[in-house]
């Protein structure tokens, strides 16, 4: 790695987490006052959860403004380059214009990785945490509360429900498991069954199996093929058990859309999640491939609020495009790996092109 290298991805660097600070501190003041000013004032949160809940928002905020972090660093860091002239002098000292970009796009390869380990790994846990933080530390929903991971969990009063697939279409519940407790918490009674239907306003059970479990130790069973359950939560219940694809990573999730298919269901809206999983993070190498050529074409004597200005308008295209491809494909317009890759596709191309077509 030369000088040279080196120099440019230390500048870029520094611009990069400068512009993600901005971006991270400006979205956290208007998500805050959006969505949770109404929350706080109602519930008076101790200082210490709302900042919890402001860290576990972290990773989903890196998640979304790294993107136009990457846009932003790459326009600026061309920008006062060409201000400072060190494009001339590098271009004077025979290094090429593709010698200046390719640690731009190396280092947002490197970012690339980064978000994707953070999709994966951190931020499915973290959205968790956020739901947690905000319905059962500050709104103190202790009942009907839901751990969602590849399986419910629905507890109110004095049971637990375990269930693995709920189709809210058509009002089934596959694998449940309901826990019976006393009010000293010690498990009386469990019930088994492979599924639940709502029909005429109450749950028939199939292939149920009831054990009840006896102060002195013993336990006794009894087994039914169909039996009317008097559940008393209602489909409308259950109904925020729906999984969110962000609370999930892309193997979960593709193994949750598994389950629903083997059971004999089709959930068309998950689909263009589960590819958008994989596009996303492709999104910040393409940012850096539009900003080059708008940033090279305004040259030294460009404005860099102008540089700024058409980086937002890029941005917020890019993502308009992108969830609008993602809505056509959960509607069934567009084939889900299209929706999920067309933005990439569009916007890639054009930002190739225009490069192309400033070097001829």
């Amino acid at each position: 790695m030369t000088i040279i290298t080196k120099y440019i991805i230390r500048e870029f660097l520094k611009v990069l987490f400068l512009c993600l600070a901005t971006c991270m501190m400006l979205f956290f003041v208007i998500d805050l006052s959006v969505q949770y000013l109404d929350i706080f004032h109602k519930y008076y949160p101790p200082f210490y959860l709302v900042i919890l809940l402001c860290a576990y928002k972290l990773p989903q905020m890196f998640s979304w403004l790294a993107p136009m972090a990457v846009l932003l660093a790459t326009f600026l860091t061309l920008a006062l380059f060409s201000r400072n002239n060190e494009l001339i002098a590098m271009n004077a000292g025979g290094i090429s214009e593709y010698k200046i970009i390719a640690p731009l796009v190396t280092t947002s390869c490197l970012v690339l990785f980064i978000s994707f380990f953070n999709q994966e790994i951190i931020m499915p846990r973290a959205n968790q945490q956020v739901e947690y933080v905000e319905k059962i530390r500050i709104k103190k929903k202790e009942e009907q509360s839901l751990l969602k991971q590849n399986r419910f969990w629905y507890r109110s009063e004095n049971t637990i429900c375990n269930i693995d697939l709920i189709e809210h279409k058509t009002k089934t519940l596959q694998g449940i498991t309901i826990y019976y407790f006393d009010r000293d918490f010690v498990l009386t009674k469990r019930v088994d069954a492979s599924s639940g239907k709502w029909i005429d306003n109450q749950w028939h059970f199939y292939n149920m199996v009831t054990r009840f479990f006896n102060p002195n130790g013993s336990m006794n069973f009894e087994t039914a093929q169909e039996e009317i359950f008097p559940l008393q939560e209602t489909p409308d219940d259950f109904k925020a058990a729906k999984l969110d694809p962000e609370e999930m990573s892309y193997a979960e999730l593709k193994a949750y859309i598994n389950k629903f298919e083997k059971a004999g269901y089709q959930v068309p809206e998950y689909i263009p999640h589960l590819y958008a999983k994989l596009s996303y993070p492709f999104i910040i190498l393409i940012m850096p491939i539009l900003a080059i050529p708008f940033a090279l074409r305004l040259g030294r004597g460009g404005s860099i609020a102008l540089g700024v200005g058409l980086s937002v308008i890029i941005g917020f295209t890019y993502f308009a495009f992108f969830n609008f491809g993602l809505s056509l494909g959960k509607g069934g317009l567009l084939p889900p790996l299209l929706s999920a890759w067309a933005a990439n596709i569009i916007f890639g191309t054009l930002g190739v092109y225009l490069f192309l077509k400033r070097s001829q």
